[in-house]
């Protein structure tokens, strides 16, 4: 595993200050589950999720973090179980709030949608936050948008399933 990512979130966007970095599927266990052959993953670092990240204050002294994610990753297709390339792009605003959540429900900011909540946090996961973000974006049933490769199908007639009861019936006396 990697260097975890920690950052102080209000000091950060306090000082205005940028982060780019790749983070390792290895570095995302939750996130390996849900893809193609998550032991196989593990071991590859051939497929890596991409970040940029962005502190901002604004004239009302709002603190702000932008978050942008690349992810070229592996998924099932729910259709013909074989793997299929997804690419997820994702951008984020989180404002930084250092109030506490008493104050935060009386500001109403639910019908906001310039921006998600955060707490300010001095100890903040990035690598957590990012895995979350990834994992909220993933498709609830992935499948080729194209026809799958090699999908098997019955041809011809089925044989009738009651085929085998018609013996069972008696002839009745008369018929």
């Amino acid at each position: 595993m990697s260097q975890p990512l920690v950052i102080d979130n209000l000091a950060f966007s306090k000082k205005n200050e940028a982060l780019s970095g790749v983070l390792l599927l290895a570095d995302c266990p939750r996130l390996q589950e849900l893809l193609h052959q998550p032991s196989l993953k593990a071991e590859s670092n051939a497929h890596e999720i991409v970040f940029d990240l962005k502190g901002t204050t604004n004239s009302l002294n709002q603190h702000f973090l932008s978050l942008s994610i690349t992810a070229k990753l592996s998924a099932n297709c729910q259709r013909c179980l074989s793997a299929m390339p997804l690419t997820i792009k994702l951008h984020f605003n989180y404002l930084i709030s250092d109030v506490d959540d008493a104050a935060l429900e009386a500001l109403e900011l639910d019908n906001v949608d310039d921006f998600d909540l955060l707490q300010a946090n001095a100890n903040m996961d990035l690598a957590a936050l990012i895995e979350d973000e990834v994992i909220m974006a993933l498709p609830i049933a992935p499948t080729h948008e194209n026809a799958c490769v090699e999908l098997v199908t019955q041809s011809g007639e089925k044989p009738n399933p009651f085929a085998a009861l018609k013996g069972l019936i008696k002839p009745q006396a008369g018929e």
